[in-house]
C-alpha cells in the first residue's frame, strides 16, 4: 500500500490521479510550522509519521520543504518529491532553471541539486514568489500564469521544484522550454518500490 504525505488539501487529485490505489494523509500543519520556524522545528514529528507510514509500504512525501527530513530519515522506502524530477533534469548538465514558489524550499531545493549534479550542471534559482498567493486562494489559473510570467525568457530548461508549480507545464512547454516536474517523476518511483 502505497501512502502519500502531503502538506496542502490539493495534492490529493493529483496524486491520487497518479497513484489510483494509495492513500493519502494530509498535514497542513507541518508546512506552517516548517515555513514560520524552520524545518528543524518540525524534524522529529516529520520523522516519526513517515517512519510510522513507511511500515505499511512505500511513501511518497509530496512537500519539498520536508524533502531534507526525508533524506535524514534514509529509509529506503520514502522517496522525497523532488528527487527523481531532479535526477532527470541534471542528467544533461549545463544549466538547469530552477524554479520554487517558497523560499522555505531554497536551501533544500539548491543543497539536493549540488548533491546530483556533482558539478555536471549548474542551477539558476528563480523564486516566482508573487505566484503563492494565487495558490493559497485556490486560484490555480493565476498560480500558473505568475509563475509562467517569472520563468518567462529565464532559459530553455526548468526544473518546477514544487508539485503544485506543475499546472504551468503545458504554458511553457507551448513555448518550446523543456519541462521537468516533481508528481509524474515521483509518483512512477515509488510506484516502483509498490
Amino acid at each position: 500500500m502505497i501512502t502519500c504525505l502531503h502538506t496542502a488539501d490539493v495534492h490529493v487529485a493529483t496524486f491520487g490521479a497518479l497513484l489510483p490505489e494509495a492513500s493519502h494523509v494530509v498535514r497542513t500543519d507541518l508546512l506552517d510550522r516548517a515555513r514560520a520556524k524552520g524545518v528543524e522545528a518540525v524534524s522529529a514529528e516529520v520523522k516519526a509519521v513517515l517512519g510510522e507510514l513507511a511500515q505499511d509500504g512505500p511513501v511518497l512525501c509530496t512537500c519539498s520543504t520536508l524533502g531534507p527530513l526525508v533524506d535524514e530519515l534514509g529509509l529506503p522506502n520514502i522517496v522525497r518529491i523532488d528527487r527523481p524530477a531532479m535526477e532527470a533534469a541534471v542528467s544533461q548538465g549545463g544549466e538547469v532553471v530552477v524554479a520554487i514558489c517558497l523560499d522555505s524550499t531554497r536551501d533544500a531545493t539548491l543543497a539536493l541539486f549540488d548533491e546530483i549534479a556533482a558539478g555536471r550542471a549548474r542551477a539558476k534559482l528563480v523564486l516566482c514568489d508573487a505566484a503563492w498567493a494565487f495558490f493559497e486562494t485556490g486560484d490555480m489559473t493565476g498560480f500558473a500564469q505568475a509563475i509562467f510570467d517569472a520563468l518567462h525568457g529565464q532559459g530553455p530548461r526548468v526544473l518546477l521544484a514544487q508539485a503544485s508549480m506543475a499546472v504551468v507545464a503545458p504554458l511553457l512547454e507551448a513555448q518550446g522550454v523543456q519541462v521537468f516536474t516533481t508528481p509524474k517523476a515521483a509518483a512512477d518511483c515509488v510506484a516502483a518500490l509498490a
